[in-house]
């Protein structure tokens, strides 16, 4: 009984999971409840009810408040692009109408926002303490110093196993769930070393509230050659698991099709991924001739937790991107 309940509780999150991810991917179009409810498999008169137990927020709040911070990204990123092209690009019907919903939801402006500070009037933003802000200067200076490798490269075709997780660095969610995925790969017989360890961001935790603050934890089979996790991994003859097989390990699968990623190579400790993430996300985007893609980004574990521990990390720190 305890097992059937299991299976039906994970059928609804990844039903709602599949709406999420649809959601990211085309903000700039309608998101009628008929529409989303269809892409669920659940009746338009209990999806409504149905979203809100699975996220907490209600569906209109979570399409407000992901246009919005798509918007806050694109506004920090692409710093030539005008207000107005920015509010149809992720589904206002007009400037008149984002300029409200950005300052209820940022409590000021977009016009009198410079692009690059924090967000720190935000109404929902995580404590600024908490995420250290650095200004262009030190970026660049770090960058430097530190003799990173950055380059444009693409990921291959690969299909992703993983788990999301709200508020993944509260109560040892993230470790729980690397610790299970961990178990079920001894269990099936894969070598970690064969596949990709990968978290993705699904938001920015600099805008997004932590508790609604999504991270995808998962590893990829890569199904095609000649890309970024063809570096990473010591052999391509891994078996490519069955979407039954996750299903029945408690598992989430999603297939991403090979892309453009800006790829940065961090070696170090959680302050040089700090680094990493606001170099990208604020000096490079914005002068690259490239935008982000409308897909997470991603985190690529070159060495592992098993070989280095949680103390130091070496990651390609990556983000799908398309030509401006």
């Amino acid at each position: 009984m305890a097992a059937g309940r299991r299976a039906a509780i994970k059928e609804y999150q990844d039903r709602v999971n599949r709406v999420l991810d649809y959601i990211g991917e085309h903000l700039d179009e309608e998101l009628s409840l008929k529409r989303l409810s269809r892409i669920a498999c659940f009746s338009p008169f209990h999806f409504h009810r149905i979203f809100q137990g699975v996220t907490g927020e209600t569906l209109n709040s979570h399409v407000r408040r992901v246009r919005l911070e798509r918007a806050a990204l694109l506004l920090r990123t692409s710093p030539e692009k005008r207000i107005t092209d920015v509010a149809l690009e992720t589904g206002f019907a007009g400037t008149a109408e984002f300029s409200r919903a950005f300052k209820n939801h940022f409590n000021r402006t977009a016009s009198s926002w410079d692009r690059r500070s924090p967000l720190e009037n935000s109404k929902i933003c995580k404590d600024p303490q908490a995420i250290p802000f650095h200004t262009g200067e030190e970026l660049e200076r770090w960058k430097r110093a530190s003799n990173a490798r950055l380059r444009v490269g693409r990921y291959e075709d690969f299909r992703y196993v993983y788990h999301r997780i709200y508020a993944p660095f509260a109560k040892g969610a993230l470790l729980a769930s690397y610790e299970t995925l961990i178990a079920w790969l001894k269990q099936r017989g894969t070598d970690l070393r064969n596949v990709v360890l990968i978290g993705m961001s699904i938001d920015d935790p600099s805008i997004t509230p932590p508790d609604k603050y999504r991270y995808d934890l998962g590893v990829a089979f890569p199904q095609t050659r000649g890309g970024i996790l063809a570096e990473i991994v010591q052999s391509q003859g891994e078996f490519v698991p069955g979407k039954s097989e996750c299903a029945a390990a408690g598992f989430t699968v999603r297939d991403f099709p090979a892309q453009p990623v800006v790829a940065f190579r961090c070696a170090g400790g959680i302050d040089q991924v700090g680094y990493v993430w606001q170099y990208l996300y604020r000096i490079w985007l914005p002068s690259g001739g490239y935008a982000p893609a409308d897909l997470p980004a991603m985190e690529l574990f070159v060495r592992t937790p098993e070989e280095i521990g949680w103390e130091t990390y070496d990651l390609e720190a990556c983000i799908p991107v398309e030509r401006l």
